[in-house]
């Protein structure tokens, strides 16, 4: 693709908000840097050896882990509108700002993510079962066909053995990248997938870093796979990071809708994700008074001698360190997301949504 296509494609609007719809163009931190690391030879040369390494963002996360990366924080929220509120807060380090714990409330699309309001939507959504934004960021939505291959818009079509295929491939956010569900999961896809949705969470760097369970469930299995960190933007799309790069895989089984599957993929400078599965968030006891809310019984996980624990509809599941990151959920049939998230997709627009906010519901 030449430069000034690259160009004039980044400068066009390919996010729209969905409280407002409004189109917006995101603005990335040393975005020029990236498309130096992923298209010249040289950066690609530096970003195999040094940038894409484990140990760069070790490195790297010395400096902003510690109080000497303060002085950061100011000019980060000014650049990105942040609120101001958060600059009277007393950070130890710029690491400490960029994984804060904010209040999260479920509420319907478009609300404001306040108490009052995610407390009035819980009153009102008695009896459904309500499918939340397990993440701030941009959010794409593909649906599953009943072969289990992804379903792309007109038009997005990839090569292969000299005939033109429109599935298989997941387009990342540029076209000719192409992921499918098995060379994320490293593995066939599983049969509850057949007929759901895959649906991506697109975190940058201003965006909030932690994430939630998107219903409540219990947790059946997790795997770890381990990988570059290359990154996830669009200028590096082109470099597989979805099957390539650092992630964590769980098998989640949601109360009334059946199992998803959730996926944390690290990106460049995102050293560690970090999962609460067996720390005091998720102790035995905690399990204990979960499952019975959910009326049911407390058992031992026996695989990985890890604990089988139940989880509430919009309980903090972990979060990324330093960096931009993603999230891929695959959904199975019975569960139904908004039709304005696949819409928007097919126009080549990422929705800008808000953690919490609902996007979907289990059949009931």
């Amino acid at each position: 693709m030449p430069h000034g296509t690259m160009q004039k494609e980044q400068n066009s609007p390919s996010i729209i908000e969905r409280k407002t719809g409004r189109l917006i163009q995101e603005e990335e931190y040393g975005q020029k840097a990236i498309y130096f690391l992923y298209h010249h030879f040289l950066g690609r040369l530096l970003l195999k050896m040094i940038f894409a390494r484990p140990y760069f963002s070790f490195l790297r996360g010395l400096y902003y882990n510690s109080f000497l990366s303060k002085k950061e924080i100011a000019p980060f929220v000014e650049k990105y509108g942040l609120s101001k509120e958060l600059l009277k807060k007393n950070y130890q380090s710029f690491g400490d700002f960029f994984s804060r714990k904010e209040a999260v409330y479920l509420r319907e699309a478009g609300k404001e993510n306040t108490k009052e309001n995610g407390e009035s939507w819980k009153e009102k959504i008695q009896g459904k079962l309500p499918f939340y934004a397990s993440a701030s960021g941009k959010a794409l939505a593909y649906r599953i066909d009943e072969e289990g291959r992804l379903i792309l818009p007109p038009g997005v079509q990839k090569e292969s053995a000299g005939k033109k295929e429109n599935y298989h491939a997941l387009p990342l956010e540029i076209k000719g990248n192409f992921y499918s569900i098995e060379k994320i999961l490293r593995a066939p896809c599983p049969e509850f997938l057949k007929g759901g949705t895959l649906l991506i969470f697109r975190l940058s760097l201003p965006d909030y870093h932690r994430y939630i369970f998107p219903a409540e469930g219990k947790l059946l299995r997790r795997k770890r796979i381990k990988g570059r960190l290359d990154s996830v933007r669009k200028e590096a799309a082109h470099f597989k990071a979805f099957s390539e790069n650092k992630r964590e895989i769980s098998l989640l089984e949601l109360t009334g809708m059946g199992k998803i599957l959730h996926v944390e993929v690290g990106a460049m400078l995102v050293g560690h994700i970090h999962n609460h599965f067996g720390s005091k968030t998720f102790s035995y006891k905690g399990a204990q008074n979960k499952k019975k809310n959910l009326g049911e019984k407390t058992t031992k996980f026996d695989r990985g001698n890890q604990q089988t624990f139940c989880f509430m509809a919009g309980e903090e599941k972990g979060y990324f360190s330093l960096g931009g990151s993603t999230i891929v959920e695959m959904l199975n049939e019975k569960i139904v997301i908004d039709e304005d998230l696949f819409e928007n997709t097919k126009k080549g627009l990422e929705t800008k949504l808000e953690i919490g906010e609902r996007i979907g519901y289990g059949k009931v």
